[in-house]
């Protein structure tokens, strides 16, 4: 990713829409978005109306100059129409112009090497594109607003004095009475700074977690109200509804935001609708059965629905279950059910809340929290977290409270450095370049 050329991508996201976004960034920027408009720029950080050369059209421009722009470079902005045929034309304008298409990432890259933000906040920004739920976007938040940035930045600060004191006392070690930095006063540092990691991990969950929602699936036969209720739940129409059975023929995934009822904390799982459980006796309908059946099997909890009455195959072998009675509207009696049964009627809203607060309960702590008060940590965050606190660990071990200076300094010296570069490497500084290209191929072209 050379940065001495001018680049050039659609900014917006793919497909048609009433508004697109073309970016440049470079020394070159204004220079071409003049090739492209023959209308003078806005002012700095303002919306310019202007017209194409080519096709003649009305567009939005913006102009912000380095370095007080997102990439650390000149870059200006084209706001048209969202045809990809008419974005795809004026991308091959620029580039006739002097631009060079954008590798994925690139904006951001360059916004890392000038230094407006780091590789934490970087990746904050990836996970947002690629967030799929409101969980993972509060946990990309964090990222992005530079909570691991800042809590890195104190840490490698104290770390880094401390450092200094215990190398700077190698030049004295043959004089006693010169001690930069008492061993007790060293201690009681290391400690502190080993306890707050140990707390960030404490009040932290992996990525990984983010990303594996808590499945729950409603299974029924044919017909039973699932898809009714499926579509209720999430407050849209998402599954097509219909009087004839098996309007259901493939296995739909959405998030699901279950809120306390005192609305004190919300949590998200995934919300499963299966094709009716019915006899299958080959081709696609047995396919259509066996994925249905494999979704119950990956289950957290499964929610047993149907009308009153409704009888469920024995071999489910699903995980845990809560029985949900539905068209309960229709119901001209009660028969028996377990306890713990939820009646609903989808239509009409009846028990919706209480079925919420049903499944709430059964997933008891598992839904990811939406509300983003625990900090969200990626597989590299944790394992220089936790390694950085075993250095210090080591360092602390070194360091004899009762004594006047020092004994094994060089030790104590290694072992400090050894956390503070992973420390530092969180932000990437002193990070290898193998990770830098991992974080920046996850972005799309034009971010």
């Amino acid at each position: 990713m050379d940065r001495q050329y001018t680049i050039v991508a659609v900014s917006s996201p793919p497909g048609r829409s009433a508004r697109g976004l073309i970016r440049l960034s470079g020394d070159a920027a204004f220079a071409i978005l003049a090739q492209l408009t023959p209308t003078p720029a806005p002012p700095p950080r303002q919306i310019g109306v202007a017209r194409l050369r080519d096709p003649s059209l009305p567009v939005l421009t913006a102009v912000f100059p380095a370095p007080n722009s997102y990439t650390g470079q000149d870059v200006a902005e084209l706001q048209l129409p969202g045809h990809p045929a008419l974005l795809d034309r004026v991308i091959r304008a620029a580039l006739r112009a002097g631009a060079r298409p954008a590798e994925a990432g690139e904006f951001t890259f360059r916004a890392y090497t000038a230094g407006r933000l780091d590789l934490t906040r970087a990746e904050g920004i990836a996970a947002t594109i690629h967030a799929v739920s409101d969980g993972q976007l509060a946990a990309a938040a964090h990222l992005r607003d530079g909570e691991l940035a800042r809590f890195a930045a104190e840490r490698v600060e104290t770390l880094g004095r401390l450092l200094a004191l215990v190398e700077a006392g190698i030049d004295f070690v043959d004089q006693e009475d010169v001690v930069p930095i008492a061993p007790p006063v060293l201690a009681r540092k290391l400690a502190e700074e080993q306890a707050a990691l140990a707390a960030l991990l404490g009040r932290s969950r992996s990525w990984g977690a983010i990303e594996a929602l808590p499945r729950v699936v409603l299974v029924g036969p044919p017909s039973a109200g699932k898809s009714t209720l499926f579509n209720t739940l999430l407050g849209r129409t998402r599954a097509v509804i219909d009087a004839a059975p098996g309007t259901t023929r493939d296995v739909l995934e959405e998030p699901l935001t279950l809120a306390a009822s005192d609305r004190s904390s919300e949590g998200e799982v995934m919300l499963v609708d299966l094709a009716g459980l019915d006899p299958a006796d080959a081709g696609l309908d047995r396919d259509i059965q066996e994925r249905a059946r494999r979704a119950i099997r990956q289950a957290d909890l499964v929610l047993l629905t149907g009308p009153t009455g409704t009888s469920f195959p024995d071999d489910l072998h699903a995980p845990a279950t809560l029985r949900v009675v539905t068209k309960h509207d229709l119901a001209n009696e009660t028969t028996d059910e377990p306890i713990d049964t939820v009646r609903v009627s989808a239509i009409h809203g009846l028990g919706i809340d209480e079925l919420r607060d049903a499944v709430a309960r059964r997933l008891s702590n598992r839904a990811v929290s939406v509300r983003g008060e625990l900090l969200a940590l990626q597989p590299r965050h944790e394992s220089a977290l936790r390694r950085a606190g075993e250095y210090l660990g080591e360092a602390l071990a070194w360091v004899d409270p009762e004594a006047h200076a020092l004994g094994d300094i060089e030790l104590v010296a290694g072992a400090l450095r050894a956390g503070l570069d992973e420390l530092a490497g969180l932000g990437g500084e002193l990070t290898p370049d193998d990770v830098i290209g991992k974080v920046f191929s996850t972005f799309c072209v034009g971010k």
